[in-house]
């Protein structure tokens, strides 16, 4: 019987992104700036660091991320799609990655 292996780098490369838009975010506080890169990178590191360890929560933690960022670019820029596909096409694309059965099956 072989060993689930959980999908390690796509978790640690998912969690430096989300540290250094938590980095990012907070120089953007510290200026009185949105608390929005803060929050997404938070989401982002939990969710990757999660990943990480094979836990299907993670998947669900970036589920939740991806949700704040359609909402949030709705928020600020409503359904002006020449400025709302830019903030979300990425975010989504790896989403669809992570749900994919290729990621999924491997998370317990």
């Amino acid at each position: 019987m072989s060993e689930i292996k959980p999908p390690r780098i796509l978790g640690l490369l998912l969690a430096l992104l989300g540290a250094t838009t938590v980095i990012g975010g907070v120089n953007l506080l510290l200026m009185n700036d949105s608390p929005y890169f803060f929050v997404i990178g938070i989401g982002m590191l939990i969710s990757g660091l999660l990943l990480a360890r094979g836990k299907k929560v993670g998947a669900y933690a970036y589920a939740g991320t991806l949700a704040i960022i359609i909402l949030w670019s709705l928020f600020e820029v409503g359904l002006d799609i020449s400025l709302l596909l830019p903030r979300i096409v990425v975010p989504s694309l790896i989403g669809a990655y992570i749900f994919s059965g290729k990621v999924k099956s491997r998370l317990v």
